[in-house]
């Protein structure tokens, strides 16, 4: 490309947090790869481009907007943000099935009532309404418009009639353990010709839509399960904390009865050397008087001597 980094200079990668802008480039850059990609599948070319160049097309694309982060930096968000998108989509959906309404929304929710529902704290309806954007497009250019030229309008009538039994369908699922009938093949098409791409399209959208109650399902037990953990690690951490004090109090107390030991070992050692230095003023004072004593009577034994 003409306005890649020259060859040999060597990029020096932004870290820290993402803002709002490199965000959004990165979601640009996402999409654009994605619309290339699918292009080359229509063309025929298939999918043969590594996912390293596909990301390396990425950090250049980020960088020519003002992002500077590198490929696995690139990966690394765009991987947490499809976590997110995944979890308040499920989230949404439950809450309609539900009739919750507005006013149990993410949207509505502060932001520590997200983290107790384990959703994602930080995100914004614009950043999530531009994951939509590219996650939908993903998938709609399956079939090549050159054997059938009104495609997307038949694709479009055949979308909404599967979509418009779906909803009955999740309710018979959720109140009857049997399995729901299987969708009948649309037959009344005005083609003359079987149209077998747009057949198995149909199947694969019922097939996606039982595997969104599977995954409803399966978010449910999660949902369960990592409240089950999240109860178990806060049990666990009181648990520790109660252990950590009576360990610190224990410690405390043995330091208390250390200082309490050695006050009384130097109170000991003090009254041993009183009982010393007395002991000695003593013996001093009693040699002191036998002295006097002596040189008293010396003194009598000479005055008394005969001259």
């Amino acid at each position: 490309m003409a306005d890649h980094v020259k060859s040999g200079e060597v990029r020096e990668y932004r870290k820290g947090n993402w803002t709002i802008h490199e965000t959004q480039v990165l979601i640009a850059a996402k999409k654009m790869d994605e619309e290339r990609r699918m292009k080359r599948s229509g063309d025929g070319e298939g999918r043969g481009r590594p996912a390293e160049l596909r990301w390396k097309w990425v950090e250049d694309y980020c960088w020519r907007h003002g992002c500077l982060r590198s490929q696995n930096q690139c990966n690394d968000k765009w991987d947490n943000l499809m976590r997110d998108y995944k979890k308040v989509r499920e989230y949404e959906r439950r809450l309609a099935e539900r009739g919750g309404g507005e006013e149990g929304s993410y949207w509505k929710l502060e932001k520590h009532e997200r983290k107790e529902r384990n959703l994602p704290s930080n995100m914004l309806p614009e950043i999530y309404d531009s994951v939509v954007e590219v996650v939908e497009n993903r998938g709609v250019p399956r079939v090549s418009g050159g054997s059938v030229p009104n495609v997307g309008i038949v694709m479009e009538k055949l979308t909404a009639s599967v979509d418009q039994p779906s909803m009955p369908l999740l309710q018979y699922h959720s109140s009857n353990p049997t399995p729901p009938l299987p969708l009948p093949p649309p037959q009344p098409l005005p083609h003359p010709q079987p149209l077998p791409s747009l057949d198995s399209d149909t199947s694969e959208h019922s097939n996606s839509s039982a595997k969104r109650r599977r995954r409803g399902e399966g978010t449910s037990s999660s949902g369960n399960t990592s409240y089950e953990v999240g109860s178990a690690i806060s049990k666990s951490a009181s648990i520790i904390a109660e252990a950590l004090q009576a360990c610190e109090e224990k410690e405390e107390k043995r330091h208390r009865d250390l200082l309490i030991l050695q006050e009384r070992r130097l109170k000991v050692e003090e009254s041993q050397i009183e009982i010393n230095r007395e002991g000695i003023n003593g013996l001093v004072d009693s040699i002191n008087k036998l002295a006097s004593s002596i040189f008293a009577l010396v003194s009598d034994k000479n005055s008394s001597a005969p001259k």
